[in-house]
């Protein structure tokens, strides 16, 4: 093949991230749309036992439709190699800047090869091989002379000009202070041969696509865009989970939706202008998935939840130390631990100071805060507390908590609840950013709250969030239609341990979410409240 081969020898790195097998398969996950690549498949992700251990690490590469991105990493030795081969020219710059910031780099060899200058196929697009560029591609073989040229020959001034703002960009981040074009022109790399095609793909080609390889049409679907092909799932004993699901995406049914789903709740986690709600109909914590969603609260995947009362009841009873039991018609709880959860309540009521919470999302907000000293576990009560992850219920009167409610007024506890404000508050939680994500574990109740909150919103004064994704799970029908609402009919107990596992993987850092606190966007006067 043709094009530049970026060759990085790195060194005095974080080695726990070298050794992050995790960390490492993000990192090659998001490489290729970093500098402009397209992938295709993978990262595909091996560990190495190596018989002197100092020589063990961790392997990975991903395919793009350039070429492939590579990597080798030796913890021990404090060392990792990297191949970034591509068939289009890139900014090896930027390149070699997020790998420096990927695994903290102080020392680093790097080389650019030119491939292919015996390459006499056609190139791709409109700067394609031309007779005078092969002519001096020619020559220069000939005569063993390697070029001074850049790596983007005659690159338009739109292309220089991007590049000029990434790296001003980059030095305003590090106080390397600003640069002028003419110092970023010298800062692009020298290279062998030249390669003439400047990132020119697809409509830009005028070249015609075919998607299958054989002469067989592509069915249409009813909307009359083309069917992708499914491509049977090939067994990788190293593969991860988000390895896994990514390549699911490409089968069909139920499959093709759990892929989608991981798909679908990354793209909302990555966006930091949209607010993430999570709706829990169905009882997964008594299922066994609390430390679960105790990890996706901490990590912020979620910034508000909504839920059943009966579901922060099992989480409730199993923070005090009680165990849930699996039955033949589902999760069973103890009648001593049932007492001593409501025994727990009420006195945690009885000791509440007067007017000290205004909602049920105030009670659970004083409950979590309360727990970390009074109960054994970690729970999504406490979790969501310490992360200032708001919890709301619809369903708060006709539960324990309800009864436990009434008993407590009757022992003349005064608490009085405002329903109606905690529907306001969860409307200015949304309201905070320009667009809403769902996740919805099963259907109910809790799917209420969140639209009527919705809807709210513009007679607040506030503008309502568009709503830009949803991912439902244990149903078939999602929150709404379109490409970015996904409906999984796979219980939500084993498809959420398997989707916040796959997020996991690919977001190697807690997620810089927004604040439940924040203020909400008020609608101004020249401003439409965006219909629900």
């Amino acid at each position: 093949m043709f094009g530049p081969h970026l060759i990085i020898d790195g060194t005095r790195c974080d080695t726990r991230k070298l050794a992050d097998r995790n960390i490492v398969e993000q990192v090659l996950n998001d490489y290729p749309t970093a500098i402009g690549m397209t992938k295709i498949g993978g990262p595909y992700m091996f560990e190495y036992q190596a018989p002197d251990p100092a020589y063990s690490g961790v392997s990975g590469i991903v395919v793009i439709a350039e070429s492939h991105i590579a990597i080798h990493t030796f913890p021990e030795l404090d060392y990792f190699t990297m191949d970034i081969f591509s068939c289009k020219n890139f900014d090896h710059e930027i390149a070699i800047e997020y790998i420096t910031r990927a695994f903290d780099v102080k020392e680093m060899d790097r080389m650019l090869v030119q491939r292919g200058l015996s390459f006499r196929g056609p190139h791709h697009g409109k700067l394609g091989a031309t007779d005078e560029l092969i002519a001096a591609a020619q020559a220069r073989l000939d005569a063993g002379i390697i070029s001074k040229e850049p790596a983007l020959p005659d690159a338009p001034a739109a292309v220089l000009d991007q590049r000029v703002a990434a790296l001003t960009r980059h030095s305003d981040e590090t106080g390397a202070g600003g640069m002028d074009g003419e110092t970023a022109g010298k800062m692009i790399w020298p290279q062998y041969g030249v390669t003439p095609d400047v990132g020119t793909y697809g409509s830009a080609t005028g070249a015609t696509v075919t998607p299958l390889a054989s002469a067989e049409a592509a069915p249409l679907a009813a909307d009359g865009h083309m069917l992708p092909a499914c491509e049977p799932v090939q067994v990788n004993p190293t593969a991860s989970i988000s390895g896994l699901l990514d390549k699911l995406v490409a089968t069909a049914g139920p499959g093709r939706a759990l892929g989608r789903a991981l798909a679908g709740w990354e793209r909302l986690a990555r966006d930091p202008d949209t607010t993430i709600a999570l709706a829990l109909s169905a009882p997964v914590i008594a299922d066994g998935l609390r430390e679960t969603l105790v990890y996706a609260v901490e990590r912020r995947y979620v910034d508000t939840i909504v839920a059943s009362a009966d579901d922060l009841f099992a989480d409730l009873y199993e923070a005090l130390g009680h165990a849930h039991f699996a039955g033949e018609d589902g999760s069973v709880a103890t009648a001593a631990g049932r007492e001593h959860t409501v025994s727990f309540f009420a006195e945690f009521l009885a000791g509440l100071a007067p007017d000290s919470v205004a909602t049920p999302s105030d009670l659970w907000r004083a409950l979590g805060t309360a727990l970390p000293t009074r109960v054994p576990r970690k729970g999504l009560l406490q979790a969501a507390a310490a992360s200032g992850v708001r919890i709301f219920t619809p369903d708060l009167g006709t539960s324990a908590f309800g009864a436990a409610l009434l008993a407590a007024r009757g022992n003349g506890v005064t608490l009085t609840l405002d329903a109606a404000e905690d529907v306001a508050v969860l409307a200015r939680i949304l309201a905070a950013t320009p667009r809403l994500g769902i996740l919805r574990a099963g259907e109910g109740p809790t799917d209420a709250l969140i639209t009527l909150a919705r809807d709210s919103a513009p007679a607040l004064g506030l503008a309502a969030p568009t709503l830009s994704g949803s991912v439902t799970l244990g149903a078939r029908r999602a929150v709404a239609s379109g490409e970015h609402h996904v409906a999984l009919p796979a219980d939500a107990a084993l498809a959420l341990p398997l989707i916040v596992t796959g997020l996991a993987q690919r977001l190697a850092t807690a997620r810089r979410s927004p604040s439940t606190e924040t203020t909400a966007r008020e609608v101004t006067p020249a401003e439409e409240p965006i219909p629900a």
